[in-house]
């Protein structure tokens, strides 16, 4: 049985609901939850790619990726059907890529690809997009720099893009060093050509703290970018996680630290939007870790663990968690164990509910779980979403074959 520990939690903005660790439970059943959707699809050069990203835009969804020469991607529908399979060759020596749909006459119609390279007058960095057309025709435009760094080509994980949920302006984050001073994450959206849409909005800036787990995520309006900073300018620069509510005009609309004052562990942290705020997730090398932020101000707030890292063999050996989503007043987490996806069910106080629902899988040899939550205006009963290449080659077999599950499940 986990040993019970607290930690206190600072929510900027929001207020915080307590969530408790979870007892030693038997490990069987199906914790209450069902797959509601279960869909194969064929084996392609974009299907089993090990880390495709699902995006969501309006009622469907789109597939994007990168096999390090080339960005590919396709619609994907809310029933599974995948069409429109296309490709863009990215040009010789990208090693890091940046994509996600947009819009010129309809949603979802253009494609913007992205990547870091240095200017040859300059010798700055530079982020260069072109837009692409979606159904693969090819393209007139031309690369544009849309954002520079003087200190030249910064770390890929200085940069992220999303698609946005109306799918007409893309979301671009990057972190500005602000040429040695202070340091700042800025936010911007890009129109279907590419273009930014208006002037970059700065989300609280930082005394030169570093920036981790830059990255969009699921929230509660069009965008939604989150990051750590180790201090902000926010609430006596306190350390945490910081989320930005965006539009597709580009404006941010609410800013929010959630001072869980740990710096992140084996992987970042994983927000949802609820009801009433937002769930967190995270892991630290004592175990794996659940709080629930309710929009009543500022306040003080508990968080437990829901299972320790002793349960998994060590902290070496903690599953990651690629998925979190609200199940009425439970949440849902979707751990990738090594050999299945399973989904737990937290509740009461962060107990962990007995069993666990087993995504299926050929030869328990995966990809990265791409998941998505109930939208907003579903929150109270929605599916959680995912997608995963599931190989029936051997580890480290080339080519790869096998195909990538599409599957929709609830916990009620």
């Amino acid at each position: 049985m986990p040993r019970r520990r607290r930690h206190d939690v600072v929510a900027f903005g929001l207020a915080a609901l307590a969530v408790g660790a979870g007892a030693c439970q038997a490990d069987v059943g199906d914790a209450g939850c069902q797959l509601t959707s279960q869909v194969t699809l064929a084996g392609t050069p974009l299907t089993l790619l090990p880390d495709a990203r699902l995006d969501q835009v309006g009622d469907k969804y789109f597939l994007l990726g990168s096999d390090g020469t080339s960005v590919r991607w396709a619609a994907l529908s809310a029933g599974g059907t995948l069409t429109g399979e296309a490709a863009y060759a990215l040009p010789p020596g990208v090693s890091s890529a940046y994509f996600a749909v947009a819009g010129v006459e309809s949603p979802g119609d253009t494609v913007l690809v992205g990547y870091l390279g240095t200017d040859a007058g300059s010798g700055s960095g530079g982020l260069a997009v072109i837009a692409v057309p979606a159904d693969g025709s090819l393209s007139t435009a031309l690369p544009t720099t849309v954002v520079t760094f003087p200190a030249g080509i910064p770390a890929a994980s200085s940069v992220a893009m999303l698609s946005s949920r109306k799918g007409m302006n893309a979301g671009l984050a990057w972190v500005d060093d602000g040429s040695g001073q202070v340091s700042q994450v800025m936010v911007a959206t890009l129109d279907g050509t590419g273009a930014k849409t208006g002037t970059p909005v700065a989300v609280s800036p930082s005394s030169g703290a570093p920036f981790s787990c830059l990255a969009f995520s699921p929230g509660k309006d069009d965008l939604t970018v989150i990051y750590y900073a180790g201090t902000t300018a926010l609430m006596n620069n306190p350390a945490g996680w910081i989320i930005a509510e965006a539009n597709e005009a580009g404006s941010v609309d609410s800013t929010t630290v959630l001072g869980l004052g740990r710096p992140p562990g084996p992987a970042c942290a994983l927000v949802s939007p609820t009801a009433t705020g937002y769930g967190i997730a995270w892991q630290d090398t004592e175990g794996d870790w659940l709080a629930e932020f309710v929009s009543q101000g500022m306040t003080l707030s508990t968080s437990y663990p829901f299972a320790s890292a002793a349960g998994f063999g060590g902290s070496n050996l903690q599953p990651p968690m690629v998925g979190l989503a609200p199940f009425g007043t439970d949440f849902g987490v979707l751990l990738a164990r090594p050999l299945d996806v399973e989904l737990w069910r937290i509740h009461d106080m962060g107990n962990r509910q007995a069993g666990a629902l087993i995504f299926p899988s050929i030869n328990g040899t995966f990809g990265s779980v791409s998941a998505l939550p109930p939208s907003p205006a579903t929150t109270a009963g929605g599916p959680l979403v995912a997608t995963y290449a599931d190989y029936t080659s051997p580890v480290g077999a080339s080519p790869l074959t096998g195909g990538r599950l599409f599957v929709n499940a609830v916990c009620q």
